[in-house]
């Protein structure tokens, strides 16, 4: 039996500033994925998803993100049960600073997965085109941090760290 986790997830990176020229954006959802890899000795599981819808504020002109909100709602009832998800319906990151290195952002904020909140750094990296915004970023969780009860298979349980990546792309 396939035991695997999908995680709804909701993520919030806000820059605190003023400017002029900020645009509203919407993820395309063609080009658009939030994805997780859950792995056990004995094999990997990944799932993906492109049903998340994600808003960015950005200021076009500075070419800075100024608000990023992705969901995913994909969950079977296995990762519902173990994550609880009835009773802690979603993951929600929200930042407390972007830090700009050229095209890398250095993303900190806290995130509350299982009814818990942590504060995580992670990065990403935005690439402008004339047309496109595209923000790729990864990150872990870790289950036990989390207070999730690791699944097993044959007595043996997943690796405690669940590998997300997020690619976002725009239309500008």
């Amino acid at each position: 039996m396939k035991k695997s986790i999908y995680v709804f997830l909701a993520l919030v990176i806000v820059s605190f500033s003023v400017d002029a020229q900020v645009t509203r954006l919407q993820a395309n959802q063609d080009e658009s994925f939030i994805k997780y890899k859950l792995t056990h000795p004995l094999h990997e599981v990944e799932a993906i998803s492109k049903k998340g819808i994600c808003i960015v504020n950005a200021d076009t002109a500075a070419k800075k993100i100024k608000q990023f909100d992705s969901g995913n709602s994909n969950r079977d009832s296995h990762a519902m049960e173990v994550i609880n998800a009835i009773k802690y319906p979603g993951a929600k990151f929200l930042s407390s600073n972007i830090v700009y290195k050229g095209d890398t952002l250095i993303i900190s904020g806290a995130m509350t997965f299982h009814g818990i909140t942590k504060n995580i750094i992670f990065d990403a990296v935005q690439k402008w085109t004339n047309n496109k915004l595209e923000i790729d970023g990864s990150f872990k969780l870790s289950l036990t941090a989390y207070k999730v009860d690791r699944p097993t298979l044959l007595m043996m349980p997943v690796n405690d760290d669940l590998d997300f990546t997020i690619k976002e792309v725009f239309n500008l």
